[in-house]
């Protein structure tokens, strides 16, 4: 059997980050939503499980792909994975952030020649 772990606090945090950044209280996105603001508060502070439909719900009402809450990573934007990127890089000794760059241009550069 698979278990597949759903981190809520995570999840909470994101959902609470973006009300915040789109100007919603949690009374406002509560009635929007026709829930209470105890069930909002429950779910920025993972007390409750919110449902598939429910983070849907939000995330429309907060105009945000629902995969960002999810993952922490919004696909709608151009530059999503800069940061992913970065971070590994970092990580890397000198030499290595050179061989993965020599190695992008050639994937780039072989990706124009087959066009």
């Amino acid at each position: 059997m698979i278990f597949l772990y759903i981190d809520y606090q995570a999840i909470g945090q994101r959902i609470k980050k973006v009300r915040k950044q789109k100007r919603f209280t949690q009374e406002r996105l509560a009635e929007s939503l026709e829930v209470s603001t105890v069930y909002i508060s429950q779910v920025e502070n993972a007390k409750t499980k919110l449902n598939l439909e429910m983070l849907v719900r939000i995330a429309a009402m907060l105009d945000t792909d629902p995969g960002y809450f999810l993952t922490g990573v919004s696909y709608q934007t151009k530059d999503y994975l800069k940061s992913d990127i970065a971070l590994l890089l970092q990580e890397c000794p000198p030499e290595r952030r050179q061989l993965i760059i020599d190695m992008a241009k050639l994937i780039i550069k072989h990706k124009e020649i087959r066009r």
